[in-house]
């Protein structure tokens, strides 16, 4: 009955947001809300009561609508990230606002006059915001990505907390590499399976590869500069760079695709780690194959740079 009331309110949410003709502001909390707020549904729920065509009707029609949605939800996740989920009602929001950006983003991507609408600068959102920095802007596109890198390594939502984690433990403060997800290189210890963790890793791996797939829905021509998204993944900025690979090449390294050695295992019980182990390897094959493109294109640039060089002495 639960999920039925969730379904049902959301639905509403979603006709309220297709029919409005004027903007709804950011700060119509009442509004937003009921998107995400006591709202128990699962990533095809979403896909359902989230139709193709009503996105990109709003787009269309509404675009501050839809543009303020994303942000709305982003905020959610940044304010979350820095809370450490400390409630199941927080991680239900997480889940929530996660499987609505994986819904909705592609749509965003899709429209050339939409391209740059992650990478604008609006104000920062989150605890990190100090109120003596002269830049007070971020892309919302680095928001994103640095709130699913932190709740990568949340406490109790995706990771096992430990006797230097307590509930009021700031999660800015936790060292993710001390809660890498699989022993391995970096990390000796094996963490108890933990199937809820594993399903949340899985869905915040979903964003981020829709995140990476901007590219997909670009031109040739314009996809000669390398994925934003996935450099600001893999740099410095992004501080849990180094304990996620080391992760996510752990988690693919231990997999036993064979499990109990019964042919079609998967046809009769569900393996959430395999599917947790395919999404780590396709990010890091996305990851790393963006390091070999710049490696490549360098050393191009540094070839003709060369060979250029050499024909004028000539």
């Amino acid at each position: 009955m639960g999920n039925s009331d969730s379904k049902l309110r959301f639905r509403k949410a979603v006709i309220q947001l297709t029919t409005k003709t004027q903007p709804v502001e950011a700060s119509e909390d009442v509004f937003w809300d009921q998107f995400w707020n006591d709202i128990d549904l699962m990533a095809q729920d979403i896909f359902t009561l989230v139709p193709a065509a009503e996105i990109r009707a709003v787009r269309e029609e509404s675009p501050s609508n839809l543009a303020t949605l994303c942000y709305k939800a982003v905020e959610r996740l940044v304010l979350n990230a820095d809370s450490g989920c400390v409630c199941e009602r927080d991680r239900q929001t997480v889940l929530i606002c996660t499987r609505l950006l994986t819904r909705i983003l592609p749509y965003i991507f899709e429209d050339p006059d939409w391209r740059g609408f992650f990478w604008s600068t609006v104000p920062k959102l989150g605890k990190s915001v100090d109120e003596g920095e002269e830049e007070c802007t971020r892309p919302l596109a680095e928001s994103l990505l640095s709130a699913v890198s932190d709740l990568l390594f949340c406490p109790d939502f995706t990771v096992e907390s430990n006797f230097k984690t307590s509930a009021d433990a700031d999660i800015q403060s936790i060292d993710s590499c001390e809660f890498i997800w699989e022993a391995g290189v970096g990390f000796a210890q094996t963490p108890p399976l933990n199937y809820s963790h594993d399903s949340n890793r899985t869905e915040l791996l979903k964003l981020l590869l829709t995140c990476f797939s901007e590219e997909m829905y670009q031109s040739p021509s314009d996809t000669h500069t390398l994925n934003p998204w996935v450099s600001f993944f893999c740099s410095r900025e992004n501080r849990h760079a180094l304990p996620l690979f080391t992760s996510l090449l752990n988690v693919v390294c231990a997999y036993d695709p064979i499990g109990y050695g019964v042919p079609y295992n998967h046809l009769m019980f569900s393996d959430q780690r395999g599917e947790l182990a395919e999404l780590a390897l396709q990010t890091l094959i996305i990851s790393l194959e963006q390091e070999l493109s710049d490696t490549h294109t360098t050393a191009d640039t540094d070839y003709n740079r060369n060979n250029t060089s050499e024909a004028c002495l000539f």
